[in-house]
């Protein structure tokens, strides 16, 4: 599905909902389209913010590993030991 708004566009409409408090409403008014594109785009946005985030958490992890294996610990020991990882989603 082809959004209405731009991906620059999509970041200001969060931004102004979650940031400085806009309503819906008003920024489809500034922005010249329905409440419900405005609605659509929040989401997009928020879907593809949590992705990155993930993406992020995957990097650092694996990194992480890297640094595990480089100081040339067995992996055997991970086996058992507990890795706590948030995986709670960041507002």
């Amino acid at each position: 599905m082809k959004s209405k708004l731009t991906e620059r566009h999509q970041a200001m409409a969060y931004v102004l909902k979650h940031e400085f408090g806009y309503t819906q409403k008003d920024i489809a008014s500034l922005m010249k389209v329905n409440q419900s594109t405005i609605s659509n785009a929040i989401k997009e946005f928020k879907f593809k913010k949590q992705i990155q985030d993930l993406s992020l958490e995957l990097k650092e992890a694996r990194d992480k590993i890297s640094q595990i294996a480089e100081k040339g610990i067995d992996s055997s020991t991970l086996i058992g030991s507990p890795m706590i990882i948030d995986i709670t989603p960041k507002s």
